[in-house]
């Protein structure tokens, strides 16, 4: 399993990180998660209403089993 964390907050090129964010998703909060390449939300917005969302609806670890998180 392979993940990617970035701490935008503390990285060097903190800022120019969240302007690309804000291009890629429209928005520069944090967390901001991706599984197998879509963007799920934060923790409990998004367009797949977060990482929250998904576990409480049950589909969390479909998710992360389908591209081999899991």
């Amino acid at each position: 399993m392979t993940y990617t964390v970035i701490e935008v907050d503390e990285a060097p090129d903190g800022k120019p990180l969240r302007a690309e964010m804000a291009g890629l998703v429209g928005r520069t909060s944090v967390p901001a998660i991706w599984i197998g390449g879509d963007f799920i939300g934060g923790c409990n917005d998004g367009p797949q209403g977060g990482i929250t969302t998904l576990q409480q609806k049950g589909t969390l670890v479909d998710l992360l089993t389908a591209v081999g998180a899991l």
